[in-house]
């Protein structure tokens, strides 16, 4: 199975990010200096009939700049921190290569416009597989959507919903294939890493499938490696390009 994820993709977004961010910093520091000369630099007295509105324009001027320089340096920030490994979606990778032929390819930390990021995705003849992947330890229980964590004695809600994650990638994926006209199932699964000795999972008919590492291959047969209809190699190979965006 190859493991692979679209690293150059992801430096060259970061780099175009950056490039942006120097683009709106400039221009940031352009109107503050712009608005700050217009109120050191008064043009017109106070007594002129105008001078409300060039008030209000130098005010507008100045604080727009000083957005504009808050939104580069977010962005530049952005850029330099932006993810370019998943170290739960290698780990899951490298469980899975051991697993699966050469049929398959499991691609980590998808990040591209219009799709949004995605843990990581496996494709191969029984469809597209969309991994949402978590690091957890304690009692953890999913009764179909609703994820419950077992905090001193009592079952509480989970600060965050890993099922209603899950399912907005898959759909966006799914929508994201259908607009360009590649016909394929979307499944999903929830996969929680980490020593099995620390994780104690209750499932109640979960809306998406959810495994520990050590028993996804067990988790999978009962559902996507059970499909019968069967992708076709070329669809395969076109969304393995797709993810990769070694194709457009």
């Amino acid at each position: 199975m190859e493991n692979v994820a679209p690293a150059r993709a992801l430096a060259r977004r970061a780099r175009q990010l950056l490039q942006w961010a120097f683009v709106v910093f400039s221009i940031g520091i352009l109107l503050v200096v712009v608005g700050t000369m217009a109120f050191v630099i008064q043009l017109l007295p106070p007594s002129h009939p105008s001078f409300g509105l060039y008030n209000l324009l130098r005010s507008v001027l100045f604080g727009v700049g000083v957005i504009f320089v808050v939104a580069g340096v977010g962005m530049a920030i952005r850029a330099f921190t932006r993810r370019t490994e998943n170290d739960l979606a290698q780990m899951t990778g490298n469980f899975l290569q051991q697993q699966l032929d050469s049929q398959y390819s499991f691609i980590r930390n998808i990040n591209r416009s219009g799709l949004g990021y995605i843990d990581a995705v496996l494709v191969g003849p029984p469809g597209v597989l969309v991994f949402h992947i978590l690091n957890e330890r304690g009692g953890l229980a999913n009764e179909h959507s609703k994820w419950l964590r077992y905090v001193n004695g009592e079952w509480r809600t989970l600060r965050y919903n890993p099922t209603k994650e899950a399912v907005v990638d898959i759909d966006r994926l799914r929508v994201y294939l259908q607009r360009r006209q590649i016909q394929a199932e979307v499944f999903g699964v929830v996969v929680v890493v980490g020593n099995v000795s620390d994780v104690e999972l209750h499932l109640v008919e979960p809306v998406v499938p959810v495994a520990h590492l050590t028993t996804l291959m067990d988790t999978l047969r009962s559902n996507y490696f059970k499909r019968t209809d069967r992708l076709p190699p070329q669809t395969v190979k076109t969304i393995r390009l797709l993810l990769l965006e070694t194709t457009r």
